[in-house]
């Protein structure tokens, strides 16, 4: 049942295999697309100072850039810097714009791809992404033959970067995988190890609560951080299928699978709710941050916080004396089959508004070797795809990359659907307040979602 997993795994073993672990880490970035929202323009357009003090006498071309802002971190300030001195050399430097995340940005770029006002390159979601929510497949360049690739295993690369035989667009910053981050110190007082199934997990949480520290922290202020302990329950949907989360979303692109239909998914979801129903959840989790659960965490005032490695990248920046103390294991399940969620990293892309396709491709080239990658690593730490790449990653990152290492990690199902299915964080706040009063409500959200998009798009499937 687990073959093809596996298979698709020991490929990444080999390439992580020499990152190790370490307890300084810079913050990374967010991979949900509704993170953002609350800044107060929808569109941000900068030159950095790294790039603008520094001026070229050489015939270095310009090539224009375009990603989030929340995107825009350590690794690229320290790899713009560096083209920007070595512009001459490399033959080109880069103007780079952001623009606001979540969907005010997404509504930014889909304007972009309809009105062809493209940058030269563009660092976007995944190609995938860009077909289904911008219609946009198009506008972007094959890259196949740049020289970096050879620096990538293929079976990483194909089903996300390599796309209908295209390959659309190449990786750039690092893997993130999901998973649930506790404290160690709070486990041992309250004399408890690390749960394999729900049951166990359940009495975990009571043994804490009962020494006064929240067990579990929602922060459902950020709307987006409410995710996380959802949607690992889809993987076990594939995994009792025997397949993959790409055969998997093959079903559900084709119409030959609801989310509704995914039972684990659905009583992932339902449990989740009952976290909060036997007061196992912080009482604000409404009105809470990500940033007081990284808070909470560090302190000990809560022992568990389920969500993205970045959590520990924001800790060990914030508070790095407790980074060690911060561990992480997969969200149980009650038969103990416990994968997590593996988020690839986001895209580069050549879009076709380049008119100096050669050079670009050859930026690319350039921005995913490992030469340049590991400007970018030093700089922000994590687990990268790129085989000559090495790297120091928290102690609870190294903990997830363990059981990626054994094969219980799956590509996350989110980044290759083909249609939007809207907001899985508005169903799941719905559900948890009452307004839908069943798990499976929560998935017929998506799957209605997902028929609308579908259906906009002349899929012959519905």
């Amino acid at each position: 049942m687990k073959k093809k997993v596996l298979a698709f795994m020991l490929t990444l073993v080999m390439i992580l295999g020499l990152a190790g672990c370490g307890s300084k880490s810079a913050e990374s970035t967010e991979t949900a697309s509704d993170t953002a929202g609350e800044e107060s323009s929808a569109v941000e357009t900068e030159k950095t100072e790294e790039a603008a003090g520094t001026e070229s006498t050489g015939e270095a071309e310009t090539l224009t850039l375009l990603m989030y802002t929340d995107w825009y971190k350590a690794g690229w300030e320290a790899l713009e810097k560096y083209i920007d001195e070595n512009a001459d050399e490399l033959g080109f430097r880069l103007e780079i714009s952001k623009i606001q995340g979540g969907q005010q940005g997404d509504q930014v770029l889909q304007t972009k791809f309809a009105t062809d006002d493209l940058p030269d390159l563009i660092q976007v979601y995944k190609p995938q992404w860009v077909e289904a929510y911008a219609n946009g497949l198009d506008k972007l360049v094959d890259l196949t033959g740049i020289s970096s690739t050879s620096e990538y295993d293929v079976n990483v690369l194909n089903g996300t970067y390599i796309y209908k035989d295209k390959l659309y667009a190449m990786p750039i910053d690092s893997i993130v995988l999901s998973g649930v981050f506790y404290n160690k110190e709070v486990f041992e007082s309250a004399g408890v190890e690390i749960p394999k199934t729900w049951d166990e997990f359940l009495a975990v949480c009571e043994k804490i609560k009962e020494t006064g520290i929240t067990p579990v922290y929602y922060s459902g202020k950020d709307a987006w951080s409410v995710q996380p302990p959802t949607i690992s329950g889809i993987l076990n949907d594939a995994a009792e299928r025997g397949i993959d989360t790409f055969g998997l979303m093959d079903l559900i692109n084709t119409n030959q699978l609801k989310f509704s239909e995914c039972t684990n998914f659905v009583d992932t979801i339902e449990r989740t709710k009952e976290l909060i129903d036997l007061g196992y959840v912080n009482e604000t989790y409404l009105s809470d941050t990500v940033d007081s659960a990284h808070q909470a965490l560090a302190d000990g005032t809560c022992a568990m916080y389920i969500n993205g490695t970045w959590c520990a990248d924001n800790i060990t920046e914030k508070f790095p004396d407790k980074a060690d103390n911060i561990g992480a294991f997969a969200m149980p399940t009650p038969g103990g089959e416990n994968y997590i969620n593996m988020f690839t990293p986001y895209a580069l892309a050549l879009t076709t508004q380049c008119e100096n396709e050669e050079l670009g491709k050859k930026a690319i080239a350039f921005i995913t070797s490992a030469e340049a990658q590991q400007i970018y690593a030093d700089a922000q730490p994590g687990l990268y795809l790129n085989k000559n790449v090495n790297s120091t990653i928290p102690a609870a990152t190294a903990d997830l990359q363990e059981i990626m290492n054994a094969g219980m990690a799956m590509t996350d199902w989110e980044e290759i659907n083909n249609f939007s299915y809207g907001n899985l964080s508005e169903p799941l706040l719905n559900y948890y307040t009452g307004t839908l009063t069943e798990a499976i409500d929560v998935t017929k959200a998506l799957d209605a979602e997902t028929e609308r998009n579908a259906k906009a798009q002349g899929d012959a499937n519905w």
